[in-house]
């Protein structure tokens, strides 16, 4: 192949790339994030540490589940 024809061919594909690339689709999150009209946060903060009961009668600390995933509920009956 020729200089003329591989220039041609990056100018082709440097084009599709350029035009085929579009904004970033939506995910799931984006759209469950929507739904509740929640806000995320612009900058991570650490949760504090914070102790609750235990189901076993002794406390749980937050700190000592650091790196996992802890969903928390909290709820009132009445």
């Amino acid at each position: 192949m020729t200089e003329r024809a591989l220039r041609v061919v990056f100018v082709a594909m440097v084009a599709a790339l350029v035009i085929g690339a579009g904004p970033a689709p939506r995910r799931a999150v984006d759209d469950v994030f929507d739904a509740m009209r929640a806000n995320r946060l612009a900058t991570r903060m650490p949760a504090p540490d914070v102790t609750l009961p235990a189901l076993d009668g002794g406390s749980m600390r937050l700190e000592d589940l650091r790196g996992r995933v802890v969903i928390l509920g909290f709820f009132v009956s009445g």
